[in-house]
């Protein structure tokens, strides 16, 4: 049975670090999902800094919306998977539904 580990934390708490530790223990098949997308030029930094900071080795998948699609599609071919982060993805879910004339001013 596959293990889940949940990472709870508040914004720039070291999450992503954590994480980041955890799965350098468990194995070197490494699949990294990064949900952020740089909508401005601060995150467009901190999306830099973040793939510096991964193992070479480590393949990472950029998907803002359909995690459970790449999920399918990847399989059993990593021994770890990271999803970074859910806030962002739901939020990105939320933003994609949304209409213009619904948003409050």
């Amino acid at each position: 049975m596959a293990e889940v580990i949940f990472i709870l934390g508040g914004a720039r708490s070291g999450k992503s670090t954590y994480a980041l530790r955890l799965a350098k223990k468990k194995g070197r098949k490494v699949a990294f999902i990064a949900t952020c997308q740089a909508m401005d030029k601060e995150m467009a930094q901190r999306i830099k800094l973040h793939k510096k900071i991964r193992p070479k080795d480590w393949q990472t998948f950029e998907e803002p919306r359909n995690v459970a699609n790449l999920l399918n599609k990847i399989g059993t071919e990593f021994k770890v998977i990271i999803i970074d982060c859910i806030t962002l993805l739901v939020s990105n879910l939320m933003l994609k539904g949304r209409k213009e004339e619904a948003v409050i001013k």
